[in-house]
């Protein structure tokens, strides 16, 4: 994509950093709610991590305060032709997610009885129900958990969709520009980008695993850490499946409309975003890939066979707790993040909006200034790659 900067002169009302989902939805939200907006992306628009995912749309994987979030957010996805302009793909397809070994089990029982508790659309069954839902899957599962709401969208087509209404809507988008600095002035922000320096009197970090860097910027230190994910994509096969199917705390399969499979995993921890080229090991990514395919054969025998043709990784930011970080920096007037959200593509687009709302002192339909998702709570934390969050999302 080309820049597309327009008029960089005067200021700004705000600048958002990051050209993912919540980035560009709380971009496009503020615009519509009358400010002069810039958005600036080192790359594309949902290129980083929000187009190197596999799409899926679920309740099953946040938190369950979060459970009404994701529903929210998967709305505004099935809508996207109101309110975007135009629909990126959307499948309702139903989910399963499987357990094999006691562990997953007591695991999958746990945890999605607390999503249903928090209002999930999930039911818990055998894994001859499930099978009669999804012939495919393997026998051998012992239990399986359903949500006939789940889906998945074509990620890698949000960037252009995005890009559409966000010019449509008078943002100033400046794409395949790189932030170099930013600076408190005067009562307000000066950026300097690669296609010039601009102010903006409200400032959003949505820059995902480099919020870090931009908050320290800013005289702050948020224990961020960022993780490696994986995706792994077969040839295309004839239909197999019909609903997306996950392994508990393994990773997730899918068959897209081309007919090709997508297998998500995640492969490990890195320092910082800066430093992905250094730290990532390359043969633990060949390994996780084979491993990735293991499961996904254990998962759905007929895959068996099958080919890989490419893999990809992308990055994600995550706090030391595992929960979003959303919300006023602290002790920096007119300064917000929006970032490390578990399933961040299924709840994004819902809370870009929220915090777009809290910006223009509206209303949020959910809250938004929670002390849950309070970027200060960081302050008192620190990042710790040992730390059980850390083993359970490794």
């Amino acid at each position: 994509m080309t820049n597309s900067a327009g008029d960089l002169s005067g200021n700004f009302d705000a600048a958002v950093i990051g050209g993912g989902v919540m980035g560009c939805a709380t971009a496009l939200h503020l615009a519509r709610g009358g400010m002069r907006v810039a958005l600036v992306e080192r790359g594309g628009l949902c290129t980083e991590a929000s187009g190197r995912n596999a799409g899926t749309l679920t309740p099953m994987f946040p938190a369950p305060f979060l459970v009404p979030y994701a529903q929210r957010g998967m709305e505004m996805w099935k809508t996207a032709p109101q309110w975007l302009g135009r629909g990126i793909g959307y499948q309702a397809r139903g989910g399963l997610e499987l357990a094999f070994t006691e562990a997953e089990v007591a695991g999958l029982e746990s945890e999605m009885g607390e999503r249903v508790r928090a209002g999930a659309p999930i039911r818990i069954m055998d894994i001859e129900e499930a099978r009669r839902i999804e012939p495919s899957v393997s026998a051998k599962a012992r239990r399986a958990a359903f949500c006939p709401i789940d889906g998945f969208i074509e990620s890698n087509a949000g960037g252009r969709a995005f890009r559409s209404a966000l010019l449509g809507d008078g943002v100033t988008v400046l794409d395949q520009t790189e932030v170099l600095s930013i600076e408190r002035r005067a009562g307000a922000f000066a950026l300097a980008t690669g296609a010039g320096n601009l102010g903006a009197g409200r400032v959003v970090l949505a820059a995902g695993a480099w919020i870090p860097k931009m908050a320290a910027w800013l005289g702050l230190d948020l224990p961020i850490t960022v993780r490696i994910h994986q995706m792994v994509v077969s040839e295309r096969l004839a239909p197999l499946l019909r609903v997306v199917v996950r392994i508990f705390g393994r990773g997730s399969f899918k068959q897209a409309v081309n007919g090709s499979m997508l297998l998500g995993t995640v492969l490990h921890w890195i320092s910082a975003a800066d430093r992905e080229a250094d730290e990532i090991d390359r043969v633990a990514l060949i390994r996780r890939m084979a491993w990735a395919v293991r499961n996904g054969c254990e998962a759905i025998p007929g895959l068996a066979g099958a080919r890989v043709l490419r893999t990809w990784t992308g990055l994600e930011a995550y706090a030391p707790d595992n929960l979003p970080v959303i919300g006023p920096l602290p002790g920096m007037d007119d300064a917000f993040v929006i970032g490390c959200q578990r399933s961040g593509f299924t709840c994004g687009p819902f809370m870009g909006r929220l915090l777009a709302d809290l910006i223009l002192g509206r209303q949020p339909e959910l809250p938004i200034a929670h002390p849950v998702f309070d970027p200060g709570r960081l302050l008192a934390m620190r990042p710790d790659a040992n730390s059980t969050t850390a083993r359970a999302l490794s």
